[in-house]
């Protein structure tokens, strides 16, 4: 039971580096953006001349952010496998 808790709960923001609280709060931020980006997508469907790069600029930046996140993410899982090097 305690491992399956562990599971759903620890294991992977410890993959990521970051504590559960954390985790949540970075995973609902991009979650809050998405649900408000959703909505400028729709308004631009309906009105073309709004919300013209809204979209497509903060989807970008997010895919940044996402992409660092990523790389702590793999270092984080290679430090715990033991195969880390601070040279690579």
């Amino acid at each position: 039971m305690m491992r399956a808790l562990n599971h759903l709960f620890v294991d992977h923001p410890r993959e990521v580096g970051e504590t559960y609280l954390h985790h949540a709060a970075a995973a609902s931020r991009f979650g809050f953006k998405l649900a408000r980006l959703s909505a400028c997508a729709f308004t631009h469907a309906v009105l073309p001349g709004l919300h013209k790069t809204t979209v497509s600029s903060e989807i970008k930046r997010m895919a940044d952010d996402l992409g660092y996140r990523a790389e702590v993410a793999r270092d984080t899982r290679m430090k715990d496998a033991g195969a880390w090097d601070p040279g690579l």
